[in-house]
Parts: C-alpha cells; structure tokens; sequence
C-alpha cells in the first residue's frame, strides 16, 4: 500500500491501549519521522485534555495498587534486604504525576505536533449529526460529541484534496472514515509505520524475504524465551501458585516495520499464545471455617490443570550490512514486552458453568 498522505492523528483509546507508554518503541519512531519532517502528526484540544485526564486516572490507580500490595506485604518490611526496603521507599504522588504529563507535553512538543482548536466546528451540524445518528454517534452510542468534534475540526483543517490518516480501531471512527473521503482509517499506529517504511524502499523487500524465511525459526525461539519466563496466578484463589506451564500453539502473526535504516530495522508484531498451566492452591472446598475468628482453615492442597490464552506484544531488532545489490549478516533479537516481569495466569480453583 503507498503513503498516502504525511497528516496523521491518532485517537485517545490508541494511547491508552498502549499504557500511555510515551516511551515506547513505536510512539518513538513515530515522533523520530515527525521531527524529520517525514510525517505530521495533528490533534485537538479535545484529545490533549483526555490524555491528560487518562494519564492522571491510571497514575492514581497505580498508586493504589502499590498501597494495597505495602498493606499485604508488611511482613517484608523488617528485612534488611536493600530490594525489599525499596518497595517501602516514599513516592511522591505529585511527582509521580508531572513526570507522567511531562513525558506526554514532551512527546507533543518532539513530534511538533499542530494543535487544533474547535473554533471552525459548526455547532449546528454536530446537533444534526448527533439526532441523526450519523458517525461517530450512533443509536448504542449517542453521545459522542467530544469525538465528533475532534473529527470536524480535522476536516475544516485539511485545504481542497488533502486527506489524513485516522489511528483508531473504534468501529465509529472507521464508519466516519468510510463517509468522508479524505479520512483514512489504519487500526494501529503500527500499522502506518509499516505503510511508510514499506513505500517504495528495497530495503523494506529485504526485511519482508527475511522474516518469511525466518518465521518458524522466530516462533521457536519465542516459544524458548516463553517457556523461560516467570509465571505467576492472579486470580482469586488465594496462595495458589503456578507449578509449571508449557506453550501448546503460538498463532500465525502480521510483523509490521515501525523503524527502518540502512543498518538495522525494528518489527513489531502481536501474537496470541496458548498454554497448559498447572496450578497447587489450597483446598478450600474441604477447609474448616471458624464463625468466631472468622478463619477459613485448610488441611489439603489439590492441583488444577488448564488451557489459557495470553496476547503479548513482541519487537525485533534486525541488523544488516549491504553489499552491493545485496543485503547480508541478518543478525536478530526477539524482545517480549512485559516478559520480564513475568507471565499473569488466571487459574482459578472452581469453575462454574452458568
């Protein structure tokens, strides 16, 4: 597919699906084609306001998080253990916040990112468009109005046969697009990395003959880096822990090119994995409860064995050396994101069928 158009937005709920994570691989390479001039990114008002309300929002849930678990864990925190004395370490909410606005005012300001206003909205039609269920509202969704007027304000921006790529898997904004002719939709930003670095560019044919030939070679070796990860149970079944996994299938996936130079590439791509994951808990069917201290006693463990399916996102780092009409020395790494931090299993001790 060629490249279009250079004009791209991109909705709030891409940034949120991507933990607002301002510092990610392909937000960055993103902002790197901006700054050079290669792409130009346009927002609202609207969406500036929402990101920053989001980025708040999940600040405070993570904070409160990292209460629950001090709460819980404040057995640890007599140990004289320098990693564990960390996790009690004060934080400064306030702190903690502004890093998180400056990261995204940052990303902003490095992507010379054009700003629009809503003073070119036409009140009038967004009321029309709202009775009339016409996209973004619709009859399930009738109050879209912070959408609709992001979307009109893009449109009065764009001169006579300029067009605009919209990053958004919301079904309304895709709808839009189809009405409006000089609105693209591409689901991911991913998705229009891989249509830039892919126009025109043999270096980009290079990478797409790599990774067909290497396929079966980059499964096996996520299926190792899998298999040696971490695993952990976070459902309700409380101190239960996982005894062992083992990966059963990873699914066929798209690899997308979200940085491309004469030396290297960076591909990302997403891929569902499924496992057999083998859980020992307490037998909680068979403990004693005691009314007056409020204590549920267990004498037995039992041992739960299931099917789970897990998504993950996953990066490689491609380095090359041309020689002549040739590209040569394909050296790869395969990164997991979020891998380190281990595998969240979900294996609960019943299960009922309703």
């Amino acid at each position: 597919m060629p490249l279009i158009t250079r004009n791209v937005f991109i909705d709030t709920e891409f940034f949120v699906k991507a933990n607002l994570d301002f510092g990610s691989r392909t937000i960055k390479s993103f902002e790197e084609l901006c700054e050079k001039g290669e792409l130009h990114h346009i927002t609202t008002t609207i969406v500036i306001k929402e990101i920053e309300r989001k980025i708040k929002e999940h600040i405070k849930e993570a904070l409160k998080g990292i209460k629950n678990f001090r709460r819980k864990a404040i057995v640890l925190r007599e140990y004289e253990d320098d990693n564990i004395q960390n996790l009690f370490k004060d934080i400064n909410d306030n702190d903690i916040e502004a890093k998180a606005l400056e990261a995204f005012s940052n990303f902003i300001e490095n992507s010379e990112t054009s700003i629009l206003d809503m003073k070119n909205v036409d009140l009038n039609e967004v009321i029309e468009m709202h009775f009339n269920e016409i996209s973004p509202f619709s009859a399930k969704k009738p109050n879209e109005f912070r959408d609709a007027f992001t979307l009109l304000a893009l449109r009065a921006a764009l001169n006579e046969g300029e067009k605009i790529y919209i990053i958004s898997d919301d079904p309304d904004h895709k709808n839009f697009c189809d009405e409006n002719n000089d609105f693209i939709n591409v689901d991911t930003l991913s998705s229009l990395l891989d249509i830039y670095n892919k126009h025109n560019d043999d270096r980009a044919k290079f990478v797409a003959e790599f990774l067909e030939t290497k396929r079966d070679v980059i499964k096996a070796e996520l299926k190792t880096q899998l298999d040696d990860a971490e695993a952990y149970n976070s459902s309700s079944w409380e101190d239960s822990e996982v005894d062992s996994f083992e990966v059963t299938e990873i699914s066929d996936f798209e690899p997308q090119i979200i940085h491309l130079d004469d030396e290297s590439c960076q591909i990302h791509f997403d891929v569902t994995v499924k496992f057999t994951v083998e859980t020992t808990g307490p037998d909680t069917a068979n403990g004693y409860y005691d009314k007056e201290d409020g204590v549920l006693y267990t004498f037995e463990s039992i041992t739960k064995q299931d099917e789970q399916e897990k998504e993950f996102s996953v990066d490689i780092d491609l380095n090359f050396e041309r020689d002549g009409e040739k590209f040569i020395n394909d050296v790869f790494d395969i990164h997991v994101k979020g891998l380190s931090s281990g595998i969240e299993f979900d294996i609960e001790e019943n299960t009922f069928d309703f």
